[in-house]
């Protein structure tokens, strides 16, 4: 894996049914972060963790982003924060009063990973920067997660999801070739940062068991998601050959003198949605049999083709068999096409819709969705759990995305021993 980011050296019980485990089990985990960093948190609860959201007083920024539960807009029903929360914790603070900014200091003591999104040289501008948190806690892994990192031209600019998409080059190549890029609906530039944030902060970690030392790790949102393109060989293909990858929509050409450009894949519609018929390498005898067992395509039986293989076969001859094959798609299902494809050991697969996912064979065998309570709201909703298993190791959703500072007295009486009358004063005064 490419890892684009720089180290800088330098519930109640009764909330809590199952056991504490997993390996990062009993570090804990201060998540400041904004939407940039949420998964990032969520990885590393998965982990075991202990994650600790600060929110500001009233809540997270993220909890109104949409959709929501039974589409009723409230911050304790976005579904897009339960998805990215999962076995947090919430405290409410803000960091901006001197009193809050003592409590965080208190609670920086204490932990092992801080994860934060501000724009550079503001935690410094409140005393909580780097420098500051590390002499209070030399074994500190700081994240910080940015549009575009902390040094350079660009450092104090803002930027969304889409922008993170469009400066990493991947929304150049969404949609077809015949109109301009499209953009995923997903947030693909926040997962990315996200992700790769959860890997620094992990390479940190080793480091500081050796060492004793913490870090800080600067994470570029725009640099996380050029990773993930040069993973593609998006790069390679400019570097080696300087040919732009185009659109997935674009027709195959042969760059000489490496014959490297995009996959000739098409997605076709069938009678319950949609199938993609893969890469045909060496394999468009098998197609045309295929088809022709139905009556389809039986002109194509006896012709001469110029290539085996439908990569390279001139474009004339490759719109005949996709003609003939948008026949046969029509007439079949999905999970039909898809059998008869294994059997022909032919590359095609089912596009699978997201209300598919929770039916589909290999990610249920996988245990890969999983139900969470939700108490409050009188029901269980399912999930997609972490992306991976390893032996040994525990990772899983330990409990529902916390509400609006619901450990407050969790954390700040009984963790740091004040006291209820100290908590009611900080509350009158918008401090928690």
């Amino acid at each position: 894996m490419l890892l684009y980011f720089r180290l800088t050296m330098v519930e109640t019980i009764e909330k809590r049914a199952e056991p504490e485990d997993g390996p990062l089990h009993p570090y804990r985990v201060l998540d400041l972060s904004d939407q940039r960093g949420l998964l990032c948190g969520r990885l590393l609860a998965d982990l075991g963790a202990d994650v600790i959201l600060i929110e500001p007083p009233g809540g997270h920024p993220a909890r109104r982003v949409g959709p929501f539960y039974h589409d009723g807009p409230h911050p304790e029903r976005s579904l897009y924060w339960f998805a990215l929360n999962t076995s947090k914790r919430s405290i409410t603070l803000d960091i901006s009063h001197p009193d809050g900014q003592a409590i965080f200091q208190r609670l920086v003591a204490s932990a092992h990973f801080l994860i934060e999104g501000y724009r550079p040289g503001f935690l410094d501008s409140l005393g909580l920067g780097y420098h500051e948190l590390s002499r209070l806690n030399p074994g500190l892994v700081m994240v910080s997660i940015t549009p575009f990192g902390q040094t350079g031209p660009y450092a104090n600019y803002r930027a969304t999801d889409i922008v993170g998409t469009a400066m990493g080059g991947l929304l150049f190549l969404g949609g077809t070739g015949d109109r301009p890029p499209v953009h995923c609906r997903a947030s693909q530039a926040y997962f990315q940062v996200g992700v790769q944030a959860a890997v620094g902060s992990m390479v940190a970690h080793y480091h500081r068991e050796i060492t004793g030392r913490g870090q800080h790790v600067d994470v570029s949102m725009q640099q996380a998601v050029t990773a993930g393109m040069g993973i593609g060989g998006m790069h390679q293909a400019w570097d080696l050959n300087r040919v732009i990858t185009p659109r997935i929509g674009i027709p195959y050409q042969r760059n000489p003198p490496l014959d490297y450009g995009p996959r000739d894949s098409q997605v076709f519609p069938c009678r319950d949605g949609y199938m993609l018929a893969g890469r045909f390498r060496a394999l468009v005898a098998d197609v045309v049999a295929l088809i022709n067992e139905e009556g389809v395509g039986l002109e194509l039986r006896d012709r001469v083709w110029s290539a085996p293989d439908f990569v390279f076969l001139p474009q004339e001859e490759r719109n005949v068999l996709l003609k003939a094959l948008r026949e046969y798609y029509s007439r079949h299902t999905r999970q039909e096409l898809y059998e008869k494809a294994l059997a022909r050991r032919i590359m095609w697969c089912p596009v699978n819709t997201p209300a598919d996912l929770p039916e589909d064979k290999q990610l249920q065998h996988r245990g890969f969705f999983c139900s969470v309570d939700h108490l409050e709201l009188g029901e269980s909703i399912v999930y997609p759990g972490p992306p991976f298993q390893a032996t040994g190791m525990s990772a899983r959703i330990r409990r529902r995305a916390p509400l609006i500072g619901e450990d407050n007295e969790e954390v700040y009486q009984l963790e740091l021993g004040y006291t209820p009358r100290e908590l009611a004063a900080w509350k009158y005064q918008g401090t928690i």
